[in-house]
């Protein structure tokens, strides 16, 4: 039985606080090579307790590319006329989500390319999840040197398997789902999958369903967004016979 956005009713929710998936935003946030770095201004600042009269205030700017730290790839990103991200449904965002841990498989993980060969070998086939969180290992990569240039990518026939299995959003550790010539991200979003890249804390949360939510800010016309995406595990009760 496939799952749909909504939580099934199988599902218990067991008592675990919501894991923080997202990176920090800060001026060391790295960006993707060749975007501009991050800027954080204060545009006026108060050290004054709340007990003292206001004289100002904390007020902030930020200036960041829409593909740095943690963020959503709209289908616009690669098609002008694909979906924009505000026109992107909070359905597809939020929901039950499948938890696939490959970070044991995969070694050595630095280039490694997850081909259709790799996830017809897991459950993926017989659960059909909507949304799929992938985790391979390569958040310890952050920060590093290597973090852009030598992180898993998936094969375009393993992109194409991901949409083909009905997939509409695809979450990963690692900063882009290929290289160039983008043959994965072209294959995920030329579908209308939406793609969250840079995901960490992934080894926190067991493998299997979760509770997911990445929303995107609804910047009119745009290619993607910063999210702050979290999730908590997911159970389903033994005496359940249905297939998820």
């Amino acid at each position: 039985m496939r799952i749909s956005h909504v939580l099934h009713p199988e599902f218990i929710m067991a008592p675990t606080p919501w894991i923080d998936l997202s990176h920090p935003i800060s001026k060391a946030t790295p960006p993707f090579p060749g975007d501009p770095t991050v800027e954080i201004i204060r545009l006026d600042e108060t050290d004054e307790s709340k007990d003292e009269p206001r004289k100002n205030l904390n007020i902030g700017r930020l200036a960041m590319c829409l593909h740095c730290g943690t963020h959503m790839d709209a289908p616009y990103h690669f098609f002008g006329n694909g979906k924009t991200i505000d026109q992107i449904s909070l359905e597809q965002c939020v929901g039950t989500a499948y938890l696939l841990d490959l970070a044991p498989d995969l070694d050595p993980i630095e280039n490694h390319v997850i081909t259709c060969g790799t996830l017809a070998t897991t459950e993926l086939a017989n659960i059909q999840p909507r949304k799929l969180i992938i985790r391979t290992g390569w958040e310890s990569h952050w920060l590093k040197k290597d973090y852009f240039t030598s992180h898993p990518v998936f094969s375009r026939d393993g992109a194409r398997f991901l949409v083909d299995l009905g997939v509409e959003l695809v979450g990963v550790d690692f900063p882009s789902v290929d290289h160039r010539p983008n043959e994965a991200h072209r294959e995920i979003l030329g579908r209308g999958v939406l793609i969250v890249e840079n995901l960490t804390n992934l080894g926190a949360i067991p493998q299997g369903w979760i509770e997911f939510s990445a929303t995107p800010l609804a910047i009119l016309g745009r290619d993607g967004s910063p999210v702050r995406a979290i999730a908590r595990p997911l159970t389903v009760p033994k005496t359940s016979s249905s297939k998820v």
